[in-house]
């Protein structure tokens, strides 16, 4: 737990969706819908708060005029939901791209890059994410969102000074570890998250959901102590210890759950509803 409680009324919600706002098959509950519906008819502020491209934000939930903006890439850029415009950016240096992509070739990785808010990658992780470590809805959120191109390589070396972020892919949990190592010793400039255990996300320094909410507060008038946060996974923990209020749900890893100020039920028992009906 960071720090107590405020007593200011919460303006602004950053939401992550995978794991916290929606369900684990992907779909926001009834429940959840009207709840954000409701705080934003009471004049909240409703952020979505993503690792995922602003393309392959799920349609269901930019739909909801109580959407108003998106922290996408893990921070990396911030929409306008409903024009799309983008009105905050930060870039991948070239020289870290050039780094990133040599120590995925090394170790035979496959990556994808989001460029210009759409997400790319290798024709044959597209057609097949299982063969590259993906399970479960993420084979099918994949299939979905990402844009095939022949040489995802030479795609992100072309785009490499309009790179929003890029992942590594890996499903092999040691390896992981001793890319993160290396990586953070060598490669300069960067933010380095991870939302799911097949992804390492890599982003410019200055990404990251806490610099995207803190933005938009700046933008929208609107105190730090007057947000607050959810989340369930690593990329969320610096959103989550900046807002206001940071609320993990109940799958959350352990570590997550101690960064938070609170706990609700978890996304399948609609917490992110649940926490607002009580507080909002």
């Amino acid at each position: 737990m960071k720090h107590t409680m405020t007593e200011k009324k919460i303006k602004l919600l950053a939401l992550d969706l995978d794991g916290t706002t929606l369900r684990s098959d992907g779909s926001l509950s009834p429940f959840n819908r009207e709840a954000l519906l409701d705080a934003w008819e009471a004049g909240v502020h409703i952020v979505v708060a993503s690792g995922r491209a602003f393309a392959s934000l799920p349609e269901e939930v930019m739909m909801l005029p109580c959407v108003e903006y998106a922290i996408t890439s893990n921070g990396a850029a911030v929409y306008e939901a409903a024009s799309g415009k983008r009105i905050q950016a930060h870039y991948l240096k070239q020289t870290a791209v050039e780094q990133l992509l040599g120590i995925a070739r090394a170790y035979g990785l496959m990556v994808e890059g989001f460029v210009d808010g759409i997400p790319y990658s290798q024709r044959d992780y597209v057609e097949d994410p299982m063969r590259f470590g993906a399970s479960g809805y993420s084979v099918s959120y994949v299939k979905r969102t990402r844009k095939p191109v022949e040489d995802i390589f030479a795609f992100l070396r072309e785009h490499g000074e309009e790179l929003d972020s890029l992942d590594l892919i890996t499903g092999d949990m040691e390896l992981k570890a001793r890319l993160r190592e290396r990586i953070t010793a060598e490669v300069e400039d960067i933010y380095l998250t991870s939302s799911v255990p097949t992804l390492l996300e890599l982003s410019d320094a200055h990404a990251g959901k806490a610099s995207g909410l803190a933005f938009l507060a700046t933008y929208l008038g609107v105190d730090r102590e007057e947000t607050a946060a959810f989340g369930n996974a690593e990329n969320d923990v610096d959103m989550m210890q900046w807002a206001g209020t940071g609320v993990a749900v109940a799958n959350s890893p352990e570590d997550v759950c101690a960064a938070a100020d609170q706990v609700v039920p978890s996304n399948d028992e609609d917490g992110v509803g649940w926490w607002i009906r009580r507080n909002l």
